[in-house]
């Protein structure tokens, strides 16, 4: 389980497109301790809904491009068709507040949805499941992607095979999976 947000150099799964927003830290969700979530730094990468938890699920969704811990101040991509790495957990479902579903696989264009229950993990905002631990609807935040060395056929380096689906670990628990996904919420 990731127990971070997502950094290092290669978060990216593409040079664009940026539509790039300043948007304070108490503006995004799920993050921090209050969230059951890791701490925004510097650094990190990850997807966020952006708004009251109340718009749900109309909140704009974005990539966190940069971050200024003094200032609380986020840069945030918003711009549809980005694509960015980023953890999923295989949660598709929850009876109550407990996940009772789990995916055994990712495939190529699965949904994936900004996901602030608990089960979902302390550096992961996204999961499968369309609404969270509350019954409440999850914000869309796009489709899982190739990543460029993984288009078959073509791409960097020629002669891939297509990796899809990627098997997560258990098909009866929470697990993980670092993908790459494109930013394609309902709402922006």
């Amino acid at each position: 389980m990731p127990d971070e947000f997502l950094t290092g150099s290669d978060w990216q799964g593409r040079s664009g497109p940026y539509q790039n927003v300043n948007v304070i830290e108490a503006d995004l969700w799920p993050v921090g301790a209050a969230d059951g979530r890791d701490e925004l730094e510097d650094g990190h990468h990850m997807f966020f809904a952006i708004g009251p938890v109340a718009n749900r699920a109309l909140n704009i969704v974005g990539v966190s491009v940069s971050y200024n811990d003094d200032a609380d101040r986020c840069v945030m991509n918003v711009a549809p068709s980005f694509i960015a790495k980023a953890y999923v957990c295989n949660i598709t479902g929850y009876a109550g507040a407990v996940a009772n579903a789990w995916a055994a696989a990712l495939n190529f264009g699965d949904p994936v949805y900004i996901d602030d229950s608990a089960e979902v993990g302390l550096g992961c905002t996204l999961s499968r499941a369309g609404s969270n631990s509350a019954a409440a609807t999850n914000p869309k935040a796009g489709y899982v992607w190739r990543a460029a060395d993984e288009e078959p056929d073509t791409g960097i380096g020629g002669g891939n095979t297509d990796p899809y689906p990627k098997s997560f670990s258990t098909a009866t628990d929470e697990a993980w999976l670092l993908v790459d996904v494109m930013l394609w919420p309902d709402a922006y």
